[in-house]
């Protein structure tokens, strides 16, 4: 029962954001972003060293005019394979990256969704009141005699 209402709970809150381009300045501290690499990285994860990384998505940890410091919750290779940060910190070099995007709400999504659960409710509502006003309300009578 709690698998029917988290579901459609983490689907909802997840459709209500979305990735914009920083064009001008750059991200705050504590902010979600991606970062697409101009060249290839590795990036070393505890045994393990990540080759050929282009993409990184995390939260910023410490920005300056020169670099970027991400707690990193997944970084994606050349090759399309996506890794588990598993805790890391990347710096980059802001020359590194060549595009940010930083993660807001999305006002269109967030409008399309709740209209779409106000909808729902009513559908549930609506059919539920139909299916109590088909019967008579009285109990069924005795069966015929033999």
């Amino acid at each position: 029962m709690r698998f029917i209402l988290v579901f459609p709970t983490l689907g909802f809150i997840g459709g209500c954001f979305s990735y914009a381009v920083l064009e001008t300045g750059g991200p705050r501290r504590g902010s979600d972003v991606v970062a697409q690499l101009v060249a290839p990285l590795a990036v070393p994860l505890q045994d393990v060293t990540v080759r050929q990384v282009v993409r990184a998505t995390g939260t910023v940890s410490y920005v300056d005019q020169d670099s970027l410091v991400l707690a990193v919750e997944r970084f994606r290779s050349e090759g399309g394979t996506e890794y588990p940060g598993l805790g890391a910190t990347l710096a980059i070099r802001r020359s590194q990256i060549s595009e940010l995007r930083e993660r807001h709400v999305s006002t269109g999504r967030t409008a399309l969704l709740l209209g779409a659960g106000v909808a729902a409710l009513t559908a549930i509502v609506y059919s539920v009141g139909s299916l109590r006003g088909t019967g008579s309300g009285a109990p069924p009578g005795p069966p015929p005699a033999p």
